[in-house]
């Protein structure tokens, strides 16, 4: 081998290793700019990244609220008392009776969906004292249960309709709350059954309420839909007579059943309805009935505006006596009533 092939041979053995260790120091350097290893330096720490909070929900009492969305039509009763309202009784011709009566109302409104519902008395009045000396007693649980139940499984409403005696009346909103938890259910009151002051008995003698007995009721439900977080309560106020804004004694039994409508509490928190709850079976009861709406409702809500709703009762078989008032009839009122109720 010659001189000059003997300086080629060892030129290339010294390049590959220089090439290769070329390859290997850029290798090394990128491999250090990624791990920030290189003269000991210590390895950068990975930010750590919060997990994202879930989103929370925002709680309305309007969303699911059945007014004013919906228009309710309900049955009116006392269990087991067939006297006072078809709903007496829970069965399939009772609920497909209900939905045709609930569907009238749809076909002449169909801008209001209608949501059927019963009127459930819980809250009995009595003419004696009885062991609690308040002159009420209530349903027992499981038939209220019951209700509950069917009204769960058919998508009804359920007005808890407490009509009090003697009774403390908020002790017995508390003593149904428990049912008030759920978003379906609400609640009715009858003030022509209702002694807060213990002056008189249910059936014997004429009630007077005042807004001040009727204003924690109100403060009571409206809270509800944000402590159980459920759509906002319907209210409604049975009105069997006149009230006494205009009377020079607003507080005679004779002349008025609730004496100053006007200080009713006005909270936007709860559906507050005014229902005209007269009996007719006579010739010109419907143009009564119907001047009651006018007076009790549609001046009361301009009038005082504590209210926004009115309600409206028919008796089957009362008023069938005479002439029955047709659905067509009951929606001519105006405003028109967005709970109408059916009893016997």
């Amino acid at each position: 081998m010659s001189a000059h092939d003997r300086r080629q041979g060892m030129a290339a053995m010294i390049a590959v290793p220089l090439v290769l260790g070329v390859v290997l120091v850029v290798a090394l350097a990128q491999y250090v700019r990624q791990t920030g290893e290189h003269r000991g330096d210590p390895a950068p720490q990975a930010t750590p990244t919060a997990a994202p909070e879930p989103a929370r929900r925002v709680f309305s009492p309007d969303a699911g609220a059945a007014l004013p969305t919906n228009r309710i039509v309900a049955f009116y009763a006392v269990p087991g008392a067939a006297a006072t309202g078809p709903a007496y009784e829970l069965s399939a011709g009772m609920l497909a009776r209900l939905r045709n009566q609930a569907a009238e109302y749809q076909r002449l409104d169909p801008t209001h969906p209608v949501v059927a519902g019963i009127d459930l008395v819980v809250s009995i009045p009595d003419r004696y004292a009885g062991p609690d000396g308040d002159y009420s007693h209530h349903v027992d649980a499981a038939t209220i249960d019951r209700y509950v139940e069917f009204c769960r499984a058919h998508d009804l409403v359920l007005f808890l309709d407490l009509n009090f005696g003697q009774a403390d009346p908020m002790t017995e909103l508390n003593f149904f709350r428990p049912y008030l938890k759920l978003p379906f259910v609400h609640v009715a009151v009858d003030p022509e059954w209702m002694f807060p002051r213990r002056n008189g008995i249910p059936g014997k003698n004429l009630s007077n309420v005042r807004a001040a007995d009727l204003n924690p009721l109100i403060e009571a439900v409206a809270a509800m839909p944000e402590e159980y977080q459920v759509p906002r309560k319907m209210f409604l106020i049975h009105q069997y007579r006149p009230d006494g804004d205009d009377l020079a004694d607003p507080y005679n039994p004779g002349k008025a059943l609730i004496a100053d409508k006007r200080n009713l509490r006005n909270d936007t928190r709860v559906d507050v309805i005014v229902h005209v709850d007269s009996v007719g079976g006579w010739p010109g009861d419907i143009e009564l009935k119907t001047q009651q709406y006018n007076l009790w409702v549609a001046q009361g809500m301009q009038r005082h505006q504590n209210f926004r709703y009115g309600g409206f009762k028919i008796f089957y078989e009362l008023e069938s006596k005479h002439k029955l008032m047709t659905p067509e009839q009951v929606m001519a009122l105006q405003p028109q009533p967005m709970v109408i109720t059916y009893g016997n």
